[in-house]
């Protein structure tokens, strides 16, 4: 089974991560990273590079995400059926109710039960594999990080997915809160790295 792979700094949200995965997902391997603090980008990428070494695809996890008895099915069913289609799947993201609004089911007008295609997903609770990966990392940042990385992919030719499955999320408690903060420190990265993505990500011109 495809292993969860979660970065920590000691949340404690993690404890019921583990039992919902331990529950629901009894099959799956769930592998806890933990360190000093670092950006997301930086953590997951350490994280993902070495579970690469051993797998050719895995889902990354936030340490604040619950899984439900049909997060898995519905995960594995949906990335079945869009390899059957032969799609390059760069990201396939859960739905939730506390992220951005296109995998938000508290304000998603479209069907909870249709796979979609976004530029951009949080990958809160996220299949990838270990191709994509290889093509697109994450940079050095915490806001933007996923941002970035989901249109370097798209860039190369991968296309992101948000899926029939759900997971509920307490909400920022990976990074925390401080979304001013981390805003005003990870632009500069982005204006430098990737001035593209400027009008995209923060509705102005380079």
């Amino acid at each position: 089974m495809i292993p969860i792979v979660v970065c920590t700094t000691g949340s404690k949200s993690l404890p019921v991560l583990e039992a919902s995965v331990k529950a629901y997902a009894p099959d799956n391997e769930l592998i806890v990273f933990s360190g000093p603090t670092t950006t997301f980008g930086q953590a997951y990428n350490s994280a993902m590079e070495e579970t690469f070494k051993t797998h050719d695809e895995i889902i990354i996890a936030n340490d604040d995400v619950v899984l439900n008895p049909y997060t898995i099915p519905f995960m594995l069913e949906d990335i079945n059926f869009l390899k059957s289609n032969n799609m390059q799947i760069g990201y396939v993201a859960a739905r939730s109710d506390y992220v951005r609004l296109l995998q938000n089911i508290r304000y998603n007008s479209e069907s909870e039960h249709q796979i979609k295609e976004v530029d951009i997903i949080s990958p809160i609770f996220s299949y990838i594999t270990k191709s994509a990966f290889e093509s697109a990392q994450f940079p050095p940042i915490n806001w933007y990080s996923d941002d970035v990385m989901c249109l370097d992919l798209k860039k190369v030719g991968y296309r992101n997915f948000v899926s029939r499955a759900y997971v509920h999320h307490s909400g920022s408690m990976t990074i925390g809160r401080n979304i001013d903060k981390f805003m005003i420190e990870d632009k500069p990265w982005v204006l430098e790295n990737r001035p593209e993505y400027i009008n995209y990500l923060f509705g102005e011109e380079k």
